[in-house]
């Protein structure tokens, strides 16, 4: 009996700290692909903003035949596109361990939609690759697409966070810390909104709140072994 019982903290602990690493690891495909936006990146986003600027129209705006001929000239975009890809991925990794733990589902299911949603835009954003002149029909249309598709995907994501924090808090686990991060994610989501409404809707709301977020957790399940 007392051997389960001194057994009981350790294995809490384990199961934390697998936890912390998954948040850990999703804050840091943020900070990876700010680091690539940049660098290696800094001259494909130069080339959005002197078309925006050239033409009059929100980056997010621009038309695909315009993104395909830049993505053209700047082949090491590709690397944070890549990148991107892999960000859902690890927040599904991070949602799972978290629902391990406290028996939320949620977190997870939202997690998977959110990835459908981003891999979808990001499929359609391969398609710059085939040439302007050779773009697939839904490619076409990036310039209708791209605030709403980005939109839904980071409302998913945040949403996602949201439940599996609150489920480590109503755990136990970093009361604080899980509060903290939810306010800065739900804040940022509000202030998103509204720029995407006072915008005329050409800035999507964008999930990289998610970068704060997810380190305060992260790094609030590691440190230490307290609850």
């Amino acid at each position: 009996m007392s051997t389960v019982t001194s057994d009981r903290p350790a294995v809490d602990l384990t199961a934390r700290r697998r936890v912390g690493a998954a948040f850990l690891a999703a804050a840091g495909s943020w900070v990876a692909y700010i680091v690539l936006a940049f660098t290696v990146s800094a001259g494909y986003e130069e080339a959005l903003v002197d078309a925006s600027e050239a033409t009059d129209t929100a980056v997010n705006r621009l038309p695909a035949e315009t993104l395909a001929e830049i993505t053209a000239d700047h082949p090491w975009s590709n690397l944070s596109a890549l990148l991107l890809v892999l960000v859902p991925v690890l927040l599904i990794v991070a949602t799972r361990r978290a629902s391990a733990v406290t028996g939320e589902r949620w977190s997870v299911r939202l997690a998977w939609l959110a990835a459908g949603v981003l891999w979808f835009y990001f499929l359609l954003n391969a398609g710059l690759y085939a040439g302007a002149d050779s773009l697939p029909p839904l490619t076409r249309d990036l310039d209708v697409l791209t605030v709403p598709l980005v939109s839904a995907g980071s409302v998913l994501a945040i949403a996602a966070f949201v439940l599996a924090a609150l489920g480590l808090r109503r755990h136990g686990w970093r009361r604080v810390a899980t509060a903290v991060a939810v306010f800065i994610v739900v804040a940022d989501l509000v202030i998103s909104a509204v720029l995407l409404v006072t915008s005329g809707f050409e800035e999507p709301i964008a999930p990289i709140a998610l970068l704060p977020a997810e380190l305060i957790v992260g790094i609030a399940l590691l440190v230490g072994g307290r609850r």
